[in-house]
């Protein structure tokens, strides 16, 4: 009876990791469809610098968030939505994009995984500890040069909105931003 349990268990685990492996490839053209979109829209930017505009009202209305909120998940979900793919029940909210019991947060700093799973088009968010909180998202369009050969990039190009040019979470625009490894908090893939 203990070997049949044993056996069992065996099989049900193997079935699990096999399922797991194949749910986690990313749907056919999901990447390049990513960059491209994401490539797309660099040039919006805000009105008047309080999260505001045609172009971040209309992800805001689309991400279900109020006028003038912070936009970052909201321009995460237009770009996902443009290539039909997933996102988090609330996404307008950065924290959302990575949570611990979500199967597609696959590396959080300190808790599991490794930075060296990130590829271009998963999506990374950023610990704030005057928040107390992941306050920022954005979408890995480059992997940065590894300084040795078999070890991980050293930097990550990110696209996101209400950034700006020098990074951060209360920007102007869409741009992409080259953040040191040691800043990204969690990856997930939502390419499937």
């Amino acid at each position: 009876m203990k070997h049949l349990l044993v056996l069992y268990l065996l099989l049900v685990t193997g079935s699990l990791q096999v399922a797991a492996q194949v749910a986690h490839r990313a749907k056919p053209g999901a990447v390049a469809c990513q960059l491209q979109v994401a490539t797309a829209r660099l040039y919006v930017r805000e009105a008047t610098g309080r999260n505001d505009g045609p172009e971040v009202w209309a992800a805001q209305k689309a991400a279900g968030a109020k006028k003038g909120d912070p936009w970052c998940g909201c321009e995460m979900f237009v770009q996902q939505q443009a290539c039909g793919l997933p996102s988090p029940k609330w996404p307008a909210a950065a924290r959302n994009w990575s949570q611990s019991t979500d199967p597609r947060t696959f590396f959080i700093r300190g808790l599991r995984g490794s930075l060296d799973s990130l590829r271009p088009g998963h999506i990374v968010t950023f610990y704030y500890a005057n928040l107390g909180r992941v306050g920022h998202v954005g979408k890995v369009v480059a992997l940065g040069r590894a300084v040795r050969a078999g070890r991980a990039p050293r930097t990550y190009l990110v696209n996101s909105g209400n950034t700006g040019r020098g990074g951060g979470r209360d920007g102007a625009g869409v741009y992409n931003v080259n953040y040191p490894a040691y800043q990204v908090y969690a990856g997930a893939n939502w390419s499937y």
